[in-house]
């Protein structure tokens, strides 16, 4: 699976150690929630769900479409022996 990576941070520049819940509002934004341990305040962030969309990777940035399979398998089979070896699930 590809995806973008959403970067969140307090005013105050650090970033969530953990994130306390993640929803959604009746007038369609994403919404995160966290404690923010550098300056001690509840954050919230709100994001349209259009923006949402917009910032969503395409075919184009996917793997699967970069990395094109080897033909007969060769190569598919070591890649994901290697991803399985670093924790990644194929």
């Amino acid at each position: 699976m590809n995806y973008r990576h959403l970067a969140l941070h307090c005013n105050c520049g650090e970033i969530p150690e953990h994130i306390a819940e993640v929803g959604f509002t009746e007038d369609h934004q994403l919404v995160v929630h966290w404690w923010c341990t550098q300056c001690q305040k509840l954050v919230y962030i709100s994001k349209p769900l259009t923006d949402c969309w917009r910032e969503c990777p395409t075919r184009e940035q996917s793997l699967e479409y970069a990395l094109p399979r080897a033909t007969g398998g060769t190569y598919e089979k070591e890649d994901a022996a290697f991803l399985r070896s670093i924790g990644v699930r194929v």
